[in-house]
Order: C-alpha cells, then sequence, then structure tokens
C-alpha cells in the first residue's frame, strides 16, 4: 500500500514539474534563432595552402640554348690578286679590295684551311676568297676573271700627313716570304703600337734592295715610313 502511495506521489511531482517548466527564447546570437545574423565567412589559411605555381614540378627542366652570336660561322669574301703563296706556313698573302665591314684595302697574309687549297695557285693570279671569322682563316678559293686589286687613281695618292702625325714606326718579326718582283715582303710581326696589332702583314719595300739576303724564318726588325706605307729598311736580328 505504502509503494503505490510512494509512486503517485513521484509521479505527481514529475507531472507537475513538466507543467511548469517552460523553455527560455533563443537569443539574436544563437545560430538555431531563423532571425539569427548569418556568420561571417572565415578567411582561408594561407599558412598552409599553395597555388599550383608554389608547388614544384615533377617534369624535368629544359635547358633553353642561349641565341647564337653573330660572330659564330660569320663569313666575309674579298677579291684581289695572289702575291704569294707560303705553303710551308699554311698562308696566303693577297693584294686586295676593301672589305666592307671587315678590312679596309690591303695587302695581308692569311692562313689557309686547308692547305690543300693552295695547289695551282701562282703569283698574280685573281681570286676571290672567303674568309672565316671566328677561325680567321680563307677557307674557299676561286680563280678567275676578277677585278684587280684597287690602286689609287693616278693623281690621288695618299693624303699628306697631318701636322705632328707619327711618320715612322718601328715592328719586329720574323718572314713569311719575299716578292721582289713586287717589291714587297710579308712578316708575320708582333703589335706595333699606335700602328697595328699583330699580324701576318704585306709591305712594299722601298728601296727593292732590302729584300736582297732575306728568306723564310729570318727575324727582322724594320720600319716603316707611314705617309709612304713602305718599309724604308730592314734589319736582321740573331
Amino acid at each position: 500500500m505504502k509503494f503505490k502511495t510512494h509512486l503517485a506521489i513521484v509521479v505527481n511531482l514529475m507531472l507537475t514539474g513538466c507543467a511548469a517548466y517552460e523553455l527560455q527564447p533563443l537569443s539574436m546570437n544563437h545560430p538555431a534563432n531563423p532571425e539569427a545574423a548569418a556568420v561571417p565567412a572565415r578567411s582561408v589559411s594561407k599558412t598552409l595552402a599553395y597555388s599550383r605555381t608554389d608547388i614544384p614540378s615533377t617534369q624535368p627542366v629544359l635547358a633553353v640554348a642561349a641565341p647564337q652570336s653573330q660572330a659564330e660561322n660569320q663569313t666575309v669574301v674579298g677579291e684581289g690578286k695572289v702575291v704569294a703563296t707560303v705553303p710551308n706556313a699554311s698562308q696566303i698573302v693577297v693584294d686586295h679590295e676593301e672589305i666592307k665591314g671587315f678590312m679596309e684595302a690591303m695587302t695581308m697574309g692569311y692562313r689557309v684551311e686547308p692547305p690543300s687549297l693552295l695547289e695551282g695557285l701562282k703569283q698574280g693570279d685573281k681570286v676571290r676568297f672567303t674568309i672565316d671569322v671566328p677561325k680567321k682563316a680563307i677557307v674557299k678559293i676561286e680563280k678567275g676573271p676578277l677585278l684587280a686589286a684597287a690602286e689609287p687613281p693616278k693623281g690621288q695618292g695618299s693624303p699628306p700627313p697631318k701636322a705632328g702625325a707619327q711618320q715612322t714606326v718601328v715592328g719586329e718579326g720574323k718572314v713569311v716570304a719575299t716578292v721582289p718582283n713586287a717589291s714587297q715582303i710579308v712578316v708575320e710581326h708582333g703589335e706595333i703600337k699606335g700602328f697595328m696589332e699583330a699580324m701576318t702583314m704585306g709591305y712594299r719595300v722601298d728601296p727593292p734592295s732590302l729584300l736582297e739576303g732575306l728568306k723564310f724564318g729570318d727575324k727582322v726588325r724594320f720600319t716603316i715610313d707611314v705617309p709612304k706605307k713602305a718599309i724604308v729598311k730592314i734589319e736582321k736580328m740573331q
């Protein structure tokens, strides 16, 4: 009997408590409130975020070829007259016209590659030749009825030197060839300061008797008369 009485009291209390309880209204900041303001979007963390450009590529890196230098494989063509051939030095001496953009008209010695290009050439032959600029060598020679090496018109020689200009210069070098019938000598010389860089060069000799006794390989000291553009003194060196 007592148990039933106690059970009735508990049930009565539960019903009374539930009837008295009311839900509190939701605040405006509560996410369940339909009238609550929208939650602002959070900024994306970039601490560990990468774009595609930030991710290292697994593809092999291709080497980009540098643009080819204009000097590479560059050639120039000249025309002139053979002064001498020096097979044992693989060289030819040519009295040539101006080669525009490369060299003024002059008598010049050039290395020949291959040396077989010298075969059949003789003094006085008119030739067209191709110079490989990087190699500093003639790589092609054609014989033919070409214009002779340019000569200054009669009555229009070298202009008189300016006052105070250097009248003579002295150089040292080795005889490559002598051409008595053209009154010329070809010398492989060092730099002549203030006048010409080291090169193999053909010069007119005045007087021609200076060539007597000179041979290939002789070491010489020579004096150039600048206005005349000629060697006027030659001394053998030991």
